[in-house]
């Protein structure tokens, strides 16, 4: 008779299910993407970047994404509000990158000669870890 499978984490230490909880939510890691690939950093840009969000459902996530650290709100003397990665959302941009070279690799039109290098230009991505001067 087969042994029983038992996982081998605790349920309260599995570091997946808890990133999953901030990164998991629907638009968190395409809010992510608008922010670090394409540079688009207020309400209104990521809005229109992301047809199907509502402002309530943008609002609610970039108060969460905040609120979990993974994002910075800035307001200047002119009211005018942006939202930037902290480190902690400069970590889960590598989400993003796997993400992308599955994407590529799983779900490119066949014929399509688009690499990942490619993909890394069109997005104007800049790794955290580059000189930012």
């Amino acid at each position: 008779m087969r042994a029983e499978r038992r996982p081998r984490l605790a349920y309260q230490a599995d570091p997946i299910r808890e990133s999953l909880k901030v990164l998991g939510a629907k638009w968190s890691l395409l809010i992510i993407r608008d922010i670090a690939f394409l540079g688009l950093h207020r309400f209104g840009e990521i809005r229109r970047n992301n047809p199907g969000l509502t402002a309530r459902v943008l609002s609610r996530r970039l108060h969460q994404m905040v609120a979990g650290r993974l994002l910075e709100r800035t307001e200047n003397g002119r009211g005018e509000v942006a939202y930037n990665l902290t480190s902690r959302g400069e970590d889960a941009v590598y989400i993003l990158l796997a993400v992308l070279r599955y994407g590529i690799r799983h779900h490119m039109r066949r014929g399509t000669n688009f690499t990942e290098g490619d993909a890394m230009r069109e997005l104007h991505y800049r790794s955290p870890f580059e000189n930012r001067s």
